[in-house]
């Protein structure tokens, strides 16, 4: 990988790059670059904002061979006041390989003052919004069916997401007997959640909890058939746990050992969600699946996954598995159109499973890093 010049300490004397011995040189590395110059040219390119020069930008999104789309744009918004001469962006609409659609819509709200982090944090904002109603429509809609398709549920817990939706899934892995599936969720959550601190005592306690009650089923006993230290154990769950444990175990000992607590979960009437008037049929007409391209394929440094999301406001997540089946990467994604840029510089050689998921519904596919 090829080292490239840095300029920081030249004098700037306006917004853009004036010294044409330091366009030159900026020039020449954009020309020069390979692809697996990606990264470092990246940073370099960032660091030198928002002073780069519409000569600069131009070369820049002409090496979609080196860029990809979404590392073009962030580079483009970084440097506000060359998109506001008009014959950039008309340049990048009509060059030979352009940018798509979205990404020019997002770079004229970048000349008007709006950077490129409160458009991303706007329209996040609208996208979890829309997401969690719509999971929630839906989960509510399969848990009042009259036979609960199991699989549907934990699928839209899942595009749900959160500590909570995870729990339930658990609960519905310990109710088919799953104990494989159970163990490895939840020796997953503290990682995905980075719970730490009293986030993590707490998930603890609920970790043991679930333990036990595997145990019990391993050895044909319920709730009513626990030993004294089983008890002793639920007790200080209840006394001085936190979260699910405190509420498991008093819910155990009210039931099973006519212990009372004063203060007792609060549970509203079901009527209201089996009457709230949702348009559950639309969400589901509307999750047709996903759509992606991953390039490069095989990758080396990068590769960029270029997704197109069913829906009004959607929202989804692209996860990677390796050979053996374990989860190494869960990304986040949003909108009708996007691109994810996955830095595979760390990640081992070999084959991967890529699976781009939305609104229940999902695409896979091979990738191989070298």
């Amino acid at each position: 990988m090829k080292t490239f010049q840095t300029w920081k300490g030249h004098h700037v004397c306006s917004s853009s790059i004036l010294d044409s011995r330091d366009t030159d040189a900026e020039l020449l590395d954009i020309q020069t670059a390979q692809p697996d110059d990606m990264w470092a040219l990246r940073a370099q390119l960032l660091g030198d904002s928002p002073h780069l020069s519409q000569e600069v930008l131009r070369e820049m999104s002409d090496r979609t061979d080196v860029f990809p789309d979404d590392i073009l744009l962030e580079i483009l918004s970084a440097n506000p006041d060359e998109l506001k001469e008009d014959t950039l962006l008309l340049y990048l609409e009509q060059k030979d390989d352009p940018l798509p659609q979205y990404m020019i819509d997002i770079l004229y709200q970048v000349t008007n003052n709006v950077s490129y982090k409160t458009i991303l944090k706007r329209e996040l904002a609208e996208y979890h919004a829309g997401k969690t109603q719509t999971a929630q429509d839906i989960i509510r809609s399969i848990i009042h069916d009259s036979v609960v398709n199991v699989i549907d549920y934990r699928n839209w817990l899942n595009n749900l997401g959160g500590i909570q939706a995870d729990k339930q899934i658990i609960s519905t892995y310990l109710s088919e007997g799953d104990t494989s599936s159970t163990i490895s969720l939840l020796n997953m959550i503290p990682s995905l959640h980075e719970l730490e601190g009293e986030e993590l005592d707490a998930f603890n306690d609920y970790k043991n909890l679930i333990f036990m009650q595997i145990v019990w089923r391993q050895q044909n006993r319920n709730i009513f058939q626990l030993d004294s230290t089983e008890i002793n154990t639920l007790i200080a769950y209840a006394d001085s746990s936190t979260g699910s444990a405190k509420a498991i175990s008093r819910n155990i000992l009210s039931y099973t050992q006519d212990n009372h607590y004063c203060e007792c979960m609060h549970f509203n009437d079901s009527t209201e969600l089996k009457i709230r008037n949702t348009s559950i049929i639309g969400s589901l007409n509307a999750a047709y699946g996903p759509k992606v391209t991953v390039k490069p394929n095989p990758a080396h440094t990068w590769t960029a996954f270029d997704y197109i999301l069913q829906g009004e406001k959607p929202t989804g997540y692209i996860k990677i598995i390796n050979a053996s089946g374990k989860i190494i990467e869960q990304f986040s994604i949003s909108g009708k159109q996007g691109q994810y840029v996955w830095d595979t510089r760390n990640v081992k050689p070999g084959l991967y499973f890529y699976t781009v998921s939305s609104s229940g519904m999902s695409k896979s596919g091979k990738l191989i890093i070298r």
